[in-house]
């Protein structure tokens, strides 16, 4: 009983469509799915906001419209680390390097 019960499940859920986000062309046809984390972003055909990622975490939309854009983003409170490709929290970002630093003996007076 328990297995007949159980088959019924699996195959009701592999019935059921797939409600993953997707990035769409131009025709609106599926082109790939999101990454667990993300969420599909479209602008329809108005101004984008760009994703926000560890150097940008507040980006400013286009001033501008801008069709059919589709792209996977980080779903919030989490950011793009463009070095790793990963959605994380902005605290967990990699450092900024400041060159100042490194180039502080230039500027070092004797």
């Amino acid at each position: 009983m328990y297995v007949v019960v159980a088959l019924c499940f699996v195959a009701l859920a592999s019935a059921m469509p797939d409600y993953r986000p997707c990035t769409y062309d131009t025709r609106g046809l599926c082109m790939h799915y999101c990454e667990e984390g993300t969420y599909s972003y479209n602008t329809g055909c108005g101004p984008m906001t760009p994703e926000p990622t560890c150097e940008n975490p507040h980006p400013v939309a286009t001033r501008y419209a801008i069709c059919d854009y589709s792209a996977c983003y980080c779903k919030p409170p989490t950011v793009r680390d463009t070095s790793s490709k990963k959605c994380v929290l902005l605290e967990r970002c990699p450092p900024k390097e400041d060159h100042n630093i490194h180039d502080s003996h230039l500027y070092t007076k004797f």
